[in-house]
């Protein structure tokens, strides 16, 4: 017998899953407009399906819930971000990705500073006990501890970072003060989120890279008083 052809997705097909692709992303672009502009109480299922166009009904046929709505956001929003960073990351180690990745955050928020709201308005409402929405945001923060620690860990291997770093203090210490920058410049636009991420970055340098440990080692030599022998029967 001969082998089966594959079965090629007819032209009516294809054209129904470029139509729900495409009122996927708009309905996703309009709750993450609402949730900038009305909030969370003020981004229903009806209103997305409004601004975004369609019938009252579609974004509740398509989420089925606000949760779903919101769940759908915040998953676009990540993957977005995620794939910058690791675009910008690419084969980098030690401080260097961790400055690439820096740098990836800051021109995703200036890009897109209406998904890295929506993302914090659901990031916090999910550690609401109260809150119908849950998103675990703890599995989200854990994953970019690891990758950051694993990045320091290729550093270490490759002899750019100095091996006495803890990759996972590092790690820790990094993610929040990524979260930190990013919260004060939203609650304060006009906080320098520019200097403070070249801050960051300078800071881990200073910390992470082995090349500025000897440059120190090699100053302080030539700082420390030197030693005159005294002279015999003097």
């Amino acid at each position: 017998m001969g082998k089966a052809v594959p079965q090629k997705a007819s032209p009516l097909r294809r054209r129904q899953a470029d139509r729900t692709a495409l009122s996927d992303r708009l309905l996703t672009e309009a709750a993450i407009e609402l949730l900038v502009k009305s909030g969370i109480q003020g981004t229903t299922l009806q209103a997305v399906g409004e601004r975004a166009g369609y019938s009252r009904g579609l974004a509740t046929h398509r989420f089925g819930s606000k949760a779903g709505l919101f769940g759908k956001v915040l998953h676009v929003a990540s993957m977005d971000w995620l794939e910058r960073v690791q675009a910008a990351v690419g084969d980098r180690v030690g401080a260097d990705a961790l400055c690439a990745a820096t740098d990836a955050a800051e021109a995703f928020i200036r890009e897109r500073p209406e998904k890295v709201r929506a993302m914090y308005l659901l990031w916090f409402l999910s550690i609401d006990p109260s809150a119908d929405y849950t998103s675990n945001i703890a599995s989200v923060h854990h994953a970019q501890r690891r990758d950051v620690a694993q990045w320091i860990r290729a550093g270490q291997a490759a002899g750019t970072v100095d091996k006495r770093v803890d990759p996972m203090r590092v790690a820790e210490q990094y993610v929040a003060s990524m979260a930190g920058i990013i919260y004060q410049w939203l609650a304060t636009p006009e906080m320098p989120l520019a200097a403070m991420f070249r801050q960051l970055k300078s800071d881990l340098r200073a910390r992470l890279d082995r090349a500025p440990n000897r440059a120190r080692t090699a100053r302080d030599a030539a700082l420390r008083p030197k030693v005159v022998p005294a002279r015999v029967g003097s």
